[in-house]
């Protein structure tokens, strides 16, 4: 069970002390609401990431980084449920392996701080150059987004499902806001994340996590806290659902549909629900892989993915643009076979057995991971807690979760004649 440790108001340290590895993670988790700044969130979190005062260029930071026995820095922006989630991360090693009694973590740690709290910021300002490279690069990150069209057409049928909520905005911002960003709008954006963000510091490895904890606890002393926790609306059933389509130059086709999953909250029935769209979409045992894929051939090919902190499930199908309606009509007649029982009961042994296997985390990077994305729940569950609650998954609630999932969106990329090499 990990280590729970309150620093400051809506700001907590949650450490696995484990020496399973040869490497330790420290993981800063910072969520806001997805809103008009993301594009200035989105820019601050890799400009933090380039220096900070002590250390104020990437030259100076990477000899220390080369000092801290090759530690690697990382930066991140992803979405959980309505909130965008900036990441600051540390992976260095283990503190067991250090020749001297220096603590190597306890290092990465008030190096991660200061990155954060001591940023190599002169005048409310990160350095007009750096801006601009961060800039380019943030763009490049969407357009190579764009260019992958099975990445594309998952975040167009998100786009367009969720329209009207928070979770329709891109996780960066679009390119228009990040180029309208100005120096002034990542100071602000700094100065705000300090005193309203929600904090989780993930801690694996077998450093001292009260030595870290105190490091962390003693800058945000500093600091007056107004925290905003960001919410996520859940919406509990599709309605008169909705089909978009986008014809493009590739040579095969992109079909993606969006359900409402039935959950008011991302716990809610979390086991049921988990292994409901593992037997429906996600592994080699699953109904969309053995018979949408493999029996009838109708894709190259068709999985689903339960967004839980949104309370969606998303269909993912590379077609043939004319099987469109062959294989949206046998996706849903999978779905209509998994609500009325219709599957083979060792397919619910396959699945908890493939779960257990997937909760069971062999790196830091995965364990830091798991708990990081709990940084807005209250009550942190283990993945040990997880397979537990997933064995006792029977197929009647399976069946009972799958009835709840309602269509919402369908979105058709549609690949022209004569295509072109897909991008």
């Amino acid at each position: 069970m990990p280590q729970v440790r309150m620093l400051a108001d809506r700001v907590r340290l949650v450490s696995e002390q484990t020496d399973r590895f040869k490497t330790g993670r420290i993981s800063v988790s910072i969520a806001l609401p997805m809103n008009d700044m993301a594009a200035a969130n989105s820019l601050l979190i890799y400009l933090l990431k380039r220096s900070c005062k002590e250390y104020p260029d990437f030259s100076l930071l990477n000899g220390k980084l080369d000092e801290l026995y090759g530690a690697a820095v990382s930066a991140g922006v992803t979405k959980i449920g309505e909130a965008q989630v900036l990441t600051l991360s540390m992976t260095c090693l283990d503190d067991r392996f250090a020749l001297t009694d220096e603590s190597i973590a306890e290092q990465c740690a008030q190096l991660l701080a200061s990155m954060i709290f001591k940023p190599n910021c002169k005048c409310g300002s990160f350095g007009a150059d750096n801006l601009a490279t961060e800039k380019r690069l943030l763009i490049q990150r969407i357009e190579e987004e764009l260019n992958d069209k099975r990445t594309y057409a998952f975040n167009k049928c998100i786009e367009y499902m969720c329209a009207k909520e928070a979770y329709g905005r891109d996780k960066y911002g679009t390119i228009e806001e990040i180029n309208a960003v100005k120096m002034a709008d990542v100071y602000a954006a700094w100065k705000n994340l300090l005193s309203t963000a929600i904090f989780q510091i993930t801690v694996t490895g077998s450093a001292d996590a009260e030595k870290i904890a105190g490091i962390f606890e003693m800058q945000f002393k500093k600091i007056e806290r107004n925290p905003i926790v960001p919410e996520t609306v859940f919406i509990l059933r599709g309605g008169h659902f909705n089909r978009y389509e986008e014809t493009f130059p590739v040579n095969q086709g992109k079909l993606v549909i969006g359900f409402r999953a039935g959950m008011q909250h991302s716990r809610d029935n979390i086991h049921a629900v988990t292994v409901m769209n593992d037997i429906f979409g996600m592994g080699t045992y699953s109904k969309l892989f053995m018979n949408v894929r493999e029996k009838l051939s109708l894709a190259y090919y068709c999985w689903s993915r339960l967004v839980a902190s949104k309370g969606i499930v998303l269909v993912e199908g590379g077609i043939d643009t004319d099987k469109e309606k062959k294989a949206s009509a046998e996706i849903l007649s999978q779905l209509s076979d998994l609500r009325n029982g219709k599957t083979d009961p060792e397919v619910l042994e396959s699945s908890k057995r493939s779960l257990k296997e997937r909760y069971t985390f062999t790196t830091p990077e995965g364990i830091c991971s798991w708990y990081a994305s709990q940084l807005l729940q209250d009550e942190i569950i283990t993945p040990e807690d997880m397979v537990s609650g997933v064995e006792t998954v029977t197929m009647e609630q399976v069946c009972e979760a799958a009835k709840k999932l309602s269509i919402d969106t369908i979105y058709m990329l549609k690949a022209q004649e004569a295509a072109a090499d897909e991008n």
